[in-house]
């Protein structure tokens, strides 16, 4: 019921401590039953001093016992469910890695945060709660039975009639929770997309006046999430009273057919008292699993969006190796990028159609157009991030899917607004550009982005930088980015409105310093603004899914 091979597979290591768990949990089982059986003798019987000298310590001793193993279940299945969170997480972090920067073509930022935080978080309840409570409530359900045969047989009868449909009621329920969790989890990660993207492009919202459509676009998936939800809530409470109804309806039956079994003389006073108790606990274990149902379904659909991630196929491109030395040795004023009839779609929608266009080696080549118009996907292209395209696009003569990724990004920096700066120091962020640059190094390129003077009032190259540098200006933080990426010393340098939303000051900075690499470096610039576009030896205009030179 509801046993997923493939998550057990996953993580054998977590079976072990699934066993602990039904263990402990049996031992508890035993011991209340001991306690059971001690108050009902205690309370319904005449006791000597002797039988006092036996009950009373064993009712102690299985007391103790039952808490040490409430406490060791616990700990076993915090084990269980910790090693399944690491190994998931570990696994989507290695296949991102696998992927690399294209694992967007296989699914959206928005939806992997979601199945990598709350999908993953779902698991613990599966592999800590529902698969111990699982085994346990069949052991439970034969060993109550067994008890309850040896006392009455019209009672055990009674009860194991009532037992069957709490797990059929499940089995029901499970085959509507599948169709309405896997909606639930599309239609949540649908919104979370949605909200992150829009969020991402605010201020382009905002400048063509289109976020009052967003705001009601959003408020509509909004409304379509809040009645998913409301439909699965409202399955896991039919499902509930259905399942206490058996529970407290088959207790009650039991109940009643012990008390009659003692006014027809065929149990005595304590054996019935006993007999009540048990009934009581007798569908504890059954009900209990039919609460950790539910959340295990919400993980189990979770687990399948997970496994879509995890199984989707690696794009394979080519093992050709292109180094910076044969790319410098391309001849100035010779075409190093060729594009030839290139298209390019995302989500079967065309985003750029039938393009063509040289790049010269050394040559500052900018790209001017409207928000939307595909600068960005075709800079993507050329930095060899998106390869899904059709027709050609060559770098100095070769295909850019015959070539392998890593000699692509030694010789290729792709620069965006966003880029992300880590906790550390200064030196430690321009370090990842180049781990061997010296002082004078790092020195010499903040001086030529003009932040000398800003790190002389700090504490220089030592000065501390918070996560994604939010002690820094949007501008000293885009100039950092860039002299981290230009101490790679890569070839070819892609900006990617590497101006937008900065202060004048930092974008005069930048590109004063553009303009210094200029005939150094192969320059591409992305902008949707023509004054920075003067310093370019060509100007390309996108627009309406296709380019020309301007």
């Amino acid at each position: 019921m509801m046993i997923n091979r493939r998550l057990l597979a996953l993580v054998p290591e977590s079976k072990k401590y699934i066993v602990y768990c039904v263990l402990c949990k049996c031992l508890s089982l035993a011991t209340n039953t001991i306690l059971i059986f001690s108050a009902a003798w205690l309370t319904c019987e005449k006791c000597t001093y002797s039988q006092y000298k036996y009950i009373i310590p064993a009712s102690i001793l299985s007391a103790a016992l039952s808490f040490l193993s409430a406490r060791y279940g616990a700990k076993n299945a915090f084990l269980a469910s910790k090693k399944i969170k690491e190994t998931l997480r570990t696994k989507i972090y290695k296949k991102l890695l696998s992927l690399g920067t294209a694992y967007q073509e296989k699914t959206e930022t928005a939806k992997l945060v979601q199945i990598t935080a709350e999908g993953v978080e779902q698991l613990e309840t599966m592999f800590g709660a529902y698969f111990p409570q699982l085994y346990f409530s069949m052991i439970a359900a034969i060993s109550t039975f067994a008890i309850l045969f040896l006392i009455s047989v019209k009672m055990a009868l009674i009860l194991l009639v009532c037992v069957p449909l709490i797990p059929l009621s499940i089995v029901a329920v499970q085959k509507i929770a599948k169709k309405r969790l896997s909606k639930y989890w599309d239609q949540y990660a649908n919104l979370a997309d949605n909200f992150l993207e829009n969020l991402q492009g605010l201020t382009t919202l905002q400048i063509y006046q289109a976020d009052e459509f967003k705001q009601i676009q959003m408020k509509n998936d909004a409304d379509l999430f809040r009645k998913v939800t409301m439909k699965v809530l409202s399955m896991q409470l039919n499902s509930i009273i259905i399942m206490d109804m058996i529970a407290y309806g088959g207790a009650g039956l039991g109940i009643a057919a012990a008390i009659n079994g003692f006014q027809n003389g065929e149990i005595t006073l304590w054996l019935c008292f006993a007999s009540i108790l048990i009934c009581a606990d007798f569908f504890v274990p059954l009900r209990q699993l039919g609460s950790f149902f539910h959340v295990a379904m919400n993980g189990s659909a979770a687990s399948k969006k997970i496994f879509t991630f995890l199984d989707a196929k690696e794009t394979q491109y080519g093992n050709i190796e292109i180094s910076k030395a044969e790319l410098n040795n391309t001849d100035f004023k010779k075409n190093l990028y060729t594009v030839t009839n290139m298209s390019f779609s995302y989500k079967n929608r065309r985003i750029l159609n039938d393009l063509n266009f040289t790049i010269q080696h050394g040559s500052f080549t900018a790209f001017f157009g409207e928000s939307g118009s595909g600068k960005s996907t075709m800079a993507k292209i050329l930095a060899g991030i998106n390869r899904n395209y059709q027709g050609n696009v060559k770098i100095a003569g070769i295909e850019m899917k015959d070539i392998c990724s890593d000699s692509i990004y030694k010789s290729v920096c792709y620069i965006s607004h966003r880029d992300w700066i880590f906790k550390g120091t200064v030196k430690d962020t321009l370090k990842e550009g180049n781990p061997d640059a010296t002082e004078k190094e790092m020195n010499s390129i903040l001086e030529q982005l003009q932040l000398t003077d800003f790190l002389k009032e700090k504490n220089g190259l030592e000065t501390e930088i918070l996560e994604n540098a939010s002690n820094l200006s949007g501008g000293q933080k885009q100039r950092l980015s860039i002299a981290r990426a230009i101490l790679h010393n890569p070839e070819i340098i892609i900006f990617d409105e590497a101006t937008s939303n900065i202060d004048v000051e930092s974008e005069t900075a930048i590109m004063k310093f553009l303009h210094q690499l200029k005939g150094k470096k192969t320059i591409i610039m992305i902008s949707h603004r023509m004054e920075n576009c003067c310093y370019a030896d060509s100007v390309y205009e996108f627009s309406d899914r296709s380019c020309r030179m301007i």
